[in-house]
């Protein structure tokens, strides 16, 4: 061993999602985060962490432990540009062997620990094999891969079947004993996708794509508790914890130049810099306030305050549970919807009872002990108009209510789309105004930009986005919320920029009666 080979060196984490992300040991783990974020630093760094927990045998009293890292992007012009060029701030081509021949690979050591007096007690003997798709097939890019993990460079642009195939693929290095293999993993790093994007939908939605429910569940009991599928969103570039910052030229004027060069591309800007999904070749998404890492957080059932049931009617119905807190503020729990599974982008029509039904567990499986006087639920005023109305809706109401089983539905506040809307926008504008639970993964594709407007062609073949909401799966959902958010004292009152009666007034006592006297 050389004292090259033996050298220290300090790898810095860019902030702390960066961090969590890289201590995770869930199976497939993902960072996304906007241009310059340093997350492909923390993913090619997450190689090294799953080669030191690796088994080992000792050799001349040295604890050697071994591991094979891969790292794919979709052709080498990128990875060579971008990916290699990263992964050498981490380790200098000129540490170990570094070979450009395709697939271009990096064998050196690493020193794990040392006694008092600096003699090495354990090593890390590990190997980087860097591949590229191009137009080969996932199966002969990956053919006869054995490794300990892999790194999926922007995932977004790769194949949506790569993840699933290499589920099979990590774990196999076959040099060792099967046995020293640890925590095979999948790390990926991306910017942030569209929402219609494969990679979306497996970073948020937890969706395998072409792998059925019981391969899942058979993967899952495999791990032995680790998580199958766990997602990291940095703040944007231009938040005030945004990650990474010391080590960007002009720190946070990096992103302020990135944006005034990208200005006539907002949907770049927006996912670039601000780290915020877009709706490709669609209209604006109407909650433009909606931030990932600033929205989506754990929630907690608040048992003394009421549990709100927004329903959005008829043959496409949705649900959503939410509350408010002592502030006012929305934390959203859960959601109700009937996905085709098999139709990717469809709803499944459902009747009343069915999807009364499908409310009644939900509510109960995420509120135990749940009883009616601890809810309140609300639908569309427009369906208890009249009794008689063509799509008996009112008939719909009653026949849902009687399936929940927790009351009565009432008329939400009002059906007015502005003041609803007015609602959403004003909370997620708010400081801690709105938390949405992670599990709500169709409500939170549509406040990506899911729920968003029209776009309308003109004369001239201009396409301009016009201020009509495009009717698509995700209306449902988000109408749901947005009844069950007008729930609340002076809430619609104060969306039409109004005070509450009272408020401002004082109460002055100018009477002669003494307060202090008894004392």
């Amino acid at each position: 061993m050389t004292t090259r080979e033996l050298q220290r060196r300090t790898l810095r984490s860019p902030g702390p999602i960066a961090d969590a992300f890289m201590r995770d040991p869930a199976f497939i783990k993902i960072i996304i985060g906007p241009v310059g974020s340093g997350k492909t630093m923390a993913a090619l760094q997450c190689g090294l962490l799953v080669g030191a927990k690796q088994g080992g045998r000792m050799v001349n009293g040295v604890l050697v432990r071994r591991a094979r890292i891969g790292v794919i992007r979709e052709s080498y012009p990128s990875l060579d540009s971008t990916t290699i060029k990263s992964w050498h701030t981490i380790i200098p081509e000129s540490e170990g062997k570094f070979s450009w021949a395709a697939p271009r690979t990096h064998r050196f050591r690493k020193v794990l620990q040392r006694d008092h007096d600096g003699a090495v007690l354990e090593i890390l003997d590990i190997e980087y094999e860097f591949r590229a798709i191009g137009t080969q097939s996932v199966e002969e890019a990956c053919r006869g891969w054995e490794v300990n993990a892999v790194i999926i460079d922007e995932a977004d642009l790769q194949p949506a079947d790569l993840v699933p195939f290499l589920t099979g693929r990590v774990g196999r290095f076959s040099d060792l004993d099967p046995s020293s293999v640890v925590d095979p993993q999948i790390i990926i790093s991306m910017n942030m996708p569209d929402v219609e994007n494969h990679a979306y939908e497996l970073a948020f939605d937890k969706d395998l794509a072409g792998m059925s429910e019981e391969d899942k569940l058979l993967l899952e009991t495999a791990l032995g508790g680790r998580d199958l599928i766990k997602t990291y969103v940095q703040p944007g570039g231009m938040e005030p914890d945004a990650e990474n910052l010391r080590n960007l030229a002009n720190g946070r004027g990096y992103y302020i130049l990135q944006i005034a060069a990208n200005k006539h591309k907002p949907g770049y800007v927006d996912r670039m810099v601000h780290n915020k999904p877009v709706p490709l070749m669609h209209g604006t998404p109407v909650n433009g306030e909606f931030s990932h890492s600033l929205h989506v957080r754990p929630t907690e059932w608040m048992r003394r305050r009421k549990l709100i049931i927004g329903l959005d009617q008829g043959l496409f119905a949705a649900a959503v549970f939410l509350q408010r807190n002592e502030y006012s503020q929305i934390r959203t729990h859960g959601e109700v919807v009937n996905l085709d599974r098999q139709n990717k982008g469809k709803l499944l029509k459902v009747g009343p009872t069915a999807f009364g039904k499908k409310v009644r567990t939900a509510a109960l499986e995420l509120f135990p002990g749940l009883t009616a006087d601890d809810v309140r639920i609300v639908a569309d005023p427009a369906a208890f108009a009249a009794d008689d109305r063509e799509d008996n809706e009112h008939d719909w109401v009653l026949a849902c209510g009687a399936a929940i089983g927790l009351g009565p539905i009432r008329p939400a506040k009002t059906n007015r789309e502005a003041l609803r809307q007015e609602v959403i926008w004003k909370a997620q504008s708010e400081r801690d105004g709105y938390h949405v639970n992670e599990r709500c993964r169709h409500l939170i594709k549509a406040h990506s930009g899911g729920y968003r407007y029209q776009k309308a062609q003109l004369n001239t073949g201009e396409t301009r986005g016009t201020m009509d909401v495009a009717d698509t799966i995700f209306t449902h959902v988000v109408d749901a919320e947005q009844y069950g958010a007008l729930e609340g004292e002076h809430v619609v009152t104060k969306a039409r920029g109004r005070e509450p009666r009272g408020a401002g007034r004082r109460v002055t006592n100018d009477s002669n009666f003494d307060v202090l006297r008894g004392f």
